[in-house]
């Protein structure tokens, strides 16, 4: 019998002066993931689906849809595969605010539930299945995927040089300097995102939270500046922030 397990992650952005994602663009991150995939998947006995289609509706069904919505579904199929399912609602893509680049980060963040490993949350209903963590997901996203998107995906905005992001890439030698300004920039999105919530995130500030013990409930989010920080220091090939991970790295490092 199949095992299915739903992480969704609901996202809600204001309108912002940034266009937002079109079909076409939309199209090309999905076709971005599926060859970034190829470099990321575990073993070929684990398979990625974006949008399954579903049988009597259109193939734009899931385009159509006006949810700010993406999730991740994690399924065996019938040829006893792990499917790794996600999924990017249409009326996440049209946020005002978002761009292809930050879609490509979402999408890598719902892959990260999947093949982002430990640590992973608890499995309180007894799925036989665990998911990584909110804070891995964030550091596997920009650490391990979202490169890898780039080689595949065309520069469809303006890739910003800003003097934090020139600082904190003169500090890093894991990326070219434009990759890793193009990594930066699409961080935006999730900083419009966070706001949108009454969050304020900063690239030059930073969380000021200890964690002494890892909180592996299913529930559990770091706060917005902690995820902001993770995901910088996965673009810096740091180590997870001490702000969500016990004896990770000092909080703020090269900041």
């Amino acid at each position: 019998m199949k095992q299915l397990i739903l992480l969704a992650c609901l996202f809600t952005l204001t309108k912002s002066i940034f266009a937002a994602v079109s079909k076409d663009e939309y199209e090309q991150v999905k076709a971005a993931l599926y060859q970034a995939y190829s470099e990321l998947a575990p073993s070929q006995n684990e398979v990625l689906q974006i949008n399954l289609p579903i049988a009597g509706l259109p193939d734009s069904y899931w385009w159509d849809i006006d949810m700010i919505h993406a999730s991740y579904v994690q399924a065996t199929n019938q040829e006893d595969q792990i499917e790794h399912r996600i999924y990017l609602m249409g009326g996440f893509g049209r946020l005002a605010g978002m761009t292809p680049d930050g879609l490509a980060l979402t999408a890598c963040h719902e892959i990260g539930h999947g093949i982002g490993g430990a640590p992973k949350k608890d499995d309180p209903m007894n799925m036989g299945y665990h998911s990584s963590m909110e804070g891995q997901s964030d550091y596997f996203a920009t650490k391990d995927c979202l490169a890898i998107v780039f080689k595949y995906l065309p520069e469809l905005r303006e890739v910003k040089e800003k003097s934090i992001y020139k600082d904190l890439c003169s500090k890093q030698d894991k990326h070219e300097y434009f990759t890793c300004l193009r990594l930066l920039t699409a961080m935006e999105a999730d900083q419009a995102f966070f706001k949108s919530n009454g969050d304020e995130v900063s690239f030059a500030t930073y969380s000021s939270n200890v964690a002494t013990e890892l909180n592996t409930a299913p529930s559990f989010y770091p706060s917005a500046q902690c995820r902001f920080d993770t995901m910088i220091n996965g673009i810096l090939d740091l180590e997870r922030p001490e702000c969500w991970y016990p004896g990770g790295e000092k909080n703020g490092t090269l900041r």
